[in-house]
């Protein structure tokens, strides 16, 4: 099962220098929690597109996000990816949008106007970890897949860049301002994430 935990940066904490810092706190604290035989420090290493891994515990799987002063972490036994993103006033997001799938670009434009902004950050954070499961960051088009039921904010991922299948969940936190969401293999992934005091 893929587990989500989430945490918020005191503000004095949260300049971007600071955000990696704390996201590193919030998978200690989960690693711990998960896998209490693992002793800290854990050594993380980055492979070479950069997703972050456990070299003596290949079978334990993770990933991090951080936006203004929130940092996520997900942890389970396949790639996993996170994605978490402060929802704020975002100039011209259609030159964002143009270059997603035209399923994706059609449902926005059918959005009322005063709800698209926070469409436009849940496809984005649910692009991203897909992105971030396949272990590649943008390296993907953006266009070259969707999710599948976005208005029901889990299901599976479209796309024919291989044969793996991929689940995702987008979690709806009331009056909090990000959006969060969550991408594996592992389609048992958790119903809520999870806040974790650091």
């Amino acid at each position: 099962m893929v587990r989500v935990y989430w945490t918020e940066i005191p503000e004095q904490e949260s300049s971007p220098k600071n955000q990696s810092k704390w996201a590193y706190r919030l998978f200690e604290t989960v690693i711990q929690r998960q896998y209490p035989s693992i002793k800290k420090p854990v050594l993380l290493e980055r492979d070479a597109k950069g997703k972050p891994f456990l070299p003596e515990y290949p079978g334990v799987h993770m990933n991090l996000s951080h936006s203004g002063r929130y940092v996520a972490c997900a942890i389970g036994e396949g790639p996993v990816g996170v994605d978490i993103e402060c929802q704020r006033s975002r100039k011209r997001p259609e030159l964002v949008i143009k270059k997603f799938h035209p399923l994706e670009q059609r449902l926005y434009k059918e959005t009322e106007e005063e709800n698209r902004e926070r469409l436009f950050y849940d496809l984005w954070v649910m692009k991203e970890s897909f992105m971030k499961a396949e272990g590649t960051g943008l390296g993907i088009p953006l266009d070259s897949f969707y999710m599948e039921e976005i208005h029901k904010g889990a299901g599976r991922v479209c796309q024919n860049l291989n044969d793996k299948n991929y689940c995702y969940m987008l979690y709806h936190l009331e009056n909090m301002p990000f959006s969060l969401a969550v991408c594996s293999e592992d389609c048992m992934l958790a119903e809520e994430p999870v806040f974790a005091e650091l």
